[in-house]
This record gives C-alpha cells, sequence and structure tokens, in this order.
C-alpha cells in the first residue's frame, strides 16, 4: 500500500512538473516567437509568398494598410517585417540603428559586391566599416567634391550641346540617354580621371566595356529569386540568375584588372585641370585593400551614381511638365537669381529654395528606390512591444512612407510647396523622406547625388522650356512605374520638345 502511495505521489508530481515545462515553454514559444507582429497568413513552404504582386512597393502598401505599419511575412525560411511609416522607420534607422545596421545574404549581393567587398550589399563587421571610413575621408569629402566641380560644369554644358543638337534637327528630345551620359562621365572623370569619350585604346576599351557591364545588372536583379528565400534549391540555380550574376562580375572583373594593371604600368588619366582621381586614391592607400575591395568602391560608386541619379532627374523633369505652373514659378525663381544673361552655376543652387522644394517633392513621390536595400539585425530586438528575432529581413518601403496619408496632406499630388519655409531634409533625420537612408547605412554620396541632381535639373529648365508631345496634353503624360533593379524609373521613357529660352550668345557660354 505505501508502495502504492508512493508511485501515486511520485507520478503526480512527475506530472505536475511536466505540465509547467510545457506551459512554461508555451510561454517562451509565444513571447519569443508568436509575439511578432501581425501579417497575412503563411502557408507551408511558401509563407506569405502568394499575397505579393508586382510592383512589390505597392503590394506592400495594400497589405499595409490591412495589417500596420509594421508587419510580419514568412517568406520560404526568412522571417520579415515590412515598414510603412515613418514613427517605425525611426525605430529601426535610429532607436535601434546599429542592432539593423547589416544585410541579409543573397546571390546578387555576393557577386555585384565583389565577395562582400563594399558598402551596398556587405553585412556589418570591419570590413565594411574599413570601406565606409574610406568612402567619407578619401573619397567624398568637401574638398574632394569641390575639386571636380569644373568637370561638373564641362558635363552640364555637353549636356545642354546635347539637347541643342536635336531640337536643331528639330527631333523630340528622348531624355534619359542625355542624362545616362551625364551622369556616366561625371562618374567616369570622378573615378578615371576623363571623360569615356577621351580614352582611347586598349584603356578605352575597357572603361567603356566596364560600364556596359555594370548597365547589365539591373536585369536580374530586377528578378526575385527563389534560391534566396528557399535555399534548399541555391544548388540547382532553378532561374540561372547565378549565372548571369557570376557571368556579369567576370566581365567586370576582367575591365577592371586591366584598368588597375595600366595604372600600374604607369599610365595614369588624367584630366585638362588637376585633380585627383579615384582610382590614384584606392591603389595608393595607406590601408591597403585587395583588388577586390577596390572593385566594390567602384562597382557601387557607378551603379549607385548613374541609373538612379538620371532616372530621380527624368521624374522630376517629368512632373514639371505635367504641371507648367510649378515649372513656371521654378523659371521665374531662376530668372530673378541667375537671371537670363548667363548659364546657370552651382553657386546659385543655395539661392533657389524653390527649386529644392521641387528636389525634395520629387523623391517623396518619386523615391528612386521604392523598397530600400534590406537591413538585417544581427540579435533579438523589440520594436513596438514586438519581438523580433535575430537575423529577420527588414523592408523599408520608402514609396508608401512618402505616400502616407496621415503624414503627408494629399501626398499623391506634386506639391513642392509643402517643402517651402520647411525645415525637412533628406538627410536621414526626417524619417518621413528617406530617398538616400539613415543612420550607418545611409548613402555616403547623398552630397554629390543632390548637388548633381539639382544643377541638372536647374539648368535644363532654365535653358529650356519643356513641352509635351504634339497632340498630348501635360495631365495626359505617364505616370505609371517601372521597377529596374531598385530603381523607379516611368514606364514610358519621357519623350518631350525643348524650345530655347536664352539669348543665343549664353548657349555658347556653355562649351
Amino acid at each position: 500500500m505505501f508502495s502504492l502511495d508512493m508511485e501515486f505521489v511520485f507520478g503526480f508530481w512527475l506530472l505536475v512538473v511536466g505540465v509547467v515545462t510545457l506551459l512554461l515553454y508555451f510561454a517562451w514559444f509565444v513571447s519569443k516567437v508568436m509575439s511578432h507582429p501581425p501579417g497575412p497568413p503563411n502557408w507551408p513552404i511558401v509563407g506569405s509568398l502568394f499575397y505579393l504582386s508586382h510592383p512589390i512597393h505597392c503590394s506592400l502598401e495594400e497589405l499595409a494598410k490591412k495589417y500596420g505599419p509594421i508587419m510580419y511575412l514568412r517568406l520560404g525560411c526568412l522571417n520579415q517585417i515590412v515598414i510603412s511609416n515613418a514613427e517605425m522607420a525611426m525605430e529601426v534607422l535610429k532607436n535601434h540603428d546599429v542592432d539593423f545596421a547589416s544585410r541579409p545574404l543573397s546571390v546578387a549581393g555576393k557577386h555585384i559586391s565583389f565577395d562582400w567587398n563594399d558598402i551596398i550589399f556587405a553585412p556589418y563587421g570591419d570590413q565594411w566599416r574599413l570601406l565606409r571610413k574610406i568612402w567619407t575621408t578619401k573619397l567624398l569629402t568637401k574638398a574632394r567634391l569641390k575639386s571636380f566641380e569644373l568637370g561638373r560644369r564641362e558635363e552640364v554644358a555637353y549636356m545642354v550641346e546635347n539637347i541643342i543638337t536635336h531640337s536643331q534637327e528639330g527631333k523630340l528630345v528622348e531624355v534619359k540617354p542625355i542624362l545616362v551620359q551625364l551622369f556616366t562621365n561625371n562618374i567616369c572623370r570622378m573615378l578615371f580621371g576623363k571623360r569615356c569619350e577621351k580614352f582611347d585604346g586598349f584603356l578605352g576599351k575597357n572603361i567603356v566595356e566596364f560600364f556596359n557591364s555594370i548597365s547589365k545588372v539591373a536585369g536580374p536583379l530586377s528578378k526575385p529569386n527563389i534560391s534566396d528565400v528557399i535555399p534548399i534549391l541555391k544548388p540547382f540555380d532553378l532561374q540561372g540568375l547565378e549565372r548571369q550574376f557570376k557571368f556579369i562580375r567576370n566581365e567586370i572583373e576582367s575591365c577592371l584588372s586591366k584598368i588597375f594593371m595600366e595604372y600600374r604600368k604607369g599610365n595614369k588619366m588624367v584630366d585638362d585641370f588637376p585633380t585627383t582621381s579615384f582610382i590614384e586614391i584606392l591603389l595608393n592607400l595607406d590601408e591597403k585593400l585587395e583588388d577586390k575591395a577596390i572593385m566594390g568602391i567602384i562597382g557601387d560608386f557607378t551603379g549607385a551614381g548613374v541609373d538612379t541619379s538620371a532616372s530621380t532627374l527624368e521624374w522630376a523633369l517629368l512632373e514639371l511638365i505635367r504641371h507648367p505652373d510649378i515649372m513656371k514659378k521654378a523659371q521665374e525663381e531662376l530668372d530673378i537669381v541667375v537671371g537670363r544673361n548667363r548659364p546657370m552655376l552651382e553657386s546659385d543652387l543655395p539661392n533657389l529654395p524653390y527649386l529644392q522644394a521641387i528636389i525634395k517633392e520629387n523623391f517623396r513621390l518619386h523615391p528612386t528606390s521604392p523598397v530600400a536595400v534590406p537591413h538585417l539585425n544581427n540579435k533579438d530586438t523589440r520594436i513596438s512591444n514586438y519581438n523580433i528575432p535575430a537575423n529577420t529581413i527588414v523592408i523599408l518601403n520608402v514609396w508608401a512612407i512618402g505616400r502616407d496619408p496621415k503624414a503627408w496632406n494629399k501626398p499623391l499630388e506634386f506639391d513642392p510647396d509643402r517643402f517651402v519655409d520647411s525645415n525637412i531634409s533628406v538627410q536621414g533625420t526626417n524619417y518621413g523622406l528617406l530617398p538616400f537612408g539613415s543612420g550607418r547605412r545611409q548613402c555616403p554620396g547623398l552630397d554629390l547625388a543632390q548637388l548633381m541632381v539639382q544643377y541638372g535639373l536647374a539648368t535644363i529648365i532654365h535653358a529650356f522650356d519643356w513641352l509635351p508631345q504634339p497632340n498630348v496634353k501635360p495631365k495626359d503624360m505617364n505616370v505609371m512605374e517601372n521597377i529596374v533593379g531598385f530603381i523607379s524609373t516611368p514606364t514610358e521613357p519621357l519623350v518631350a520638345v525643348a524650345r530655347f529660352r536664352l539669348p543665343s550668345q549664353v548657349y555658347k557660354g556653355f562649351i
């Protein structure tokens, strides 16, 4: 009898301990795993994939209307949260900046960054910090940017000359190729010392091929890679994307290796005015970098400095043509500050607040990258009473943040007046306007990009009146978006009529 009682008591307490353990585990599971932000249902293997469609930023915005400004998605094996308003963006980019400073690993990122030797795709760590320091202290200082001012002025003059050529031939002006040439040659001057057209022979061939290869990245980068969300499929490369990235990477590495070789042989690339090119700086640093790291820096600067700026400027001009009253107001400001008897200069830009407001409004309504390059947290984090487990991917829907009706009055209208006499900037301190990001991962080329976009836009609307194509009303111009890589471009390339608005002798002063 005693033995049976003891067995019963032992069994009873064993059951109690087991139940308590299960309850404690369940409570831990709920607090750590189940306490994630709301989001659409998850299906086996694919997660929430069926709820997404193209374009992704619009799809995410629609889901956020139902599930809120911080939303949980599971895509394959990946945990993701989507941020859709300024308050949540500040939580990630300011209050938890260092926690979310890393990047998720991806097939594209590995090859574009030359095995994580860049500052866009590389994870947060010592190598990233070293490269970021080189960007900010060696390459993009105020003094360094100032040293390239004459080069920028010459490239803007070439742009005006291109527009004049088209206009004199009686053609409509297709704007994007002219803008791509502007930014490509400006980047080429800074990287290699001269504009592309001034290089010839072996060196010129490789520089042209380098820029052509960089332009190929956007194609495969535009396609979601199933291998990134279901890693077990990676060895099969079902979409052929890794093969494409490897091919493009090999092309870029081949071109840059030959360019480095030419420089090291003493074939230095100098322009007609004294300045120090980036390649001279990078190949002669005290901190000796591997060639892959130098390639990563050059690749970042080119990939983030050509199509991004050209698309931004194309959107801005498109909106001005659609809104003749805004165009007129901007031109009146230019006529007061610059006049009509000389070309526009960089030094005029600080005196053009309405032009700056136009650029800000353009960034709000048409951010260059509607969805920012993803962030990744390196440890468990808590945001807005939700647990965010380590290695969660964070998607910032910059497009949705800029169109949040709770933050912006009439958010779908192009209205630069909202930024007149406003202290809102694009420097990353106002989390409702994030074209360049914020915190540790903010774009280091912010000042250069702003300068070139402002200078380019001011020049083309100062020098020319712009009208839609014949038989097209301004308000009927298409503003549908197309996403190429991470970049938003108009679905229909901007083609317009350009008419001279300055005395003929002023155009001679550009060249």
